[in-house]
């Protein structure tokens, strides 16, 4: 195994922190909904109540949990190196605006007046996209058309999941409750 591979094989824990984090919108966004399905704030995303809400918010975050971790075993298993402060602006990206914006939207989304948070909402997903921007254009020039393949898709169906939440909440809720 040459040194480029053995640096790259053994993944520090700020990688396992990105990959922890890139679960877990998904993964507490499932919970609070298995949870809470019956609760009439959630009617617009209720797919037994005929919202597509709840199945295009899935299809895209699966879509880009998967481009996520796709990207992730690219590295792993010796594609370009990952330093420090990339891992470091990854985790800012993904925690740092992707978890304070979770749980707005999920206060949001129980909220009596969602409208309160539209503005928070989408200053947090700005930052969001301005770190995600940053990231891109001072760390991945050089990736492969593979590589930035992963990162388009987990970006696009990040957005479009962020979106159908946004109609959700801010314009079918109304017409559900």
């Amino acid at each position: 195994m040459n040194t480029t591979h053995a640096r790259v094989a053994k993944s520090s824990p700020l990688a396992w922190l990105n990959l922890a984090a890139l679960f877990l919108p998904g993964g507490l966004g499932f919970a609070a909904w298995c949870a809470l399905r019956d609760d009439a704030r959630l009617a617009w995303l209720d797919p037994r109540r005929g919202s597509a809400h709840f199945a295009v918010i899935a299809t895209a975050g699966a879509l880009a949990t998967a481009a996520g971790v796709a990207d992730w075993l690219h590295h792993r298993r010796g594609a370009r190196f990952v330093g420090a402060r990339e891992r470091q602006v990854e985790l800012v990206a993904l925690a740092g605006g992707g978890a304070p914006l979770f749980l707005l939207m999920g206060c949001a989304s129980l909220a009596e007046r969602p409208g309160t948070f539209l503005v928070p909402v989408v200053a947090l997903g700005v930052a969001t996209a301005v770190a995600i921007a940053y990231d891109e254009l001072s760390f991945h020039r050089r990736c492969s058309p593979l590589e930035t393949a992963y990162h388009r898709a987990l970006t696009l169906g990040m957005g479009v999941a962020w979106l159908a939440w946004m109609h959700g909440v801010f314009v079918a809720r109304g017409a559900h409750g």
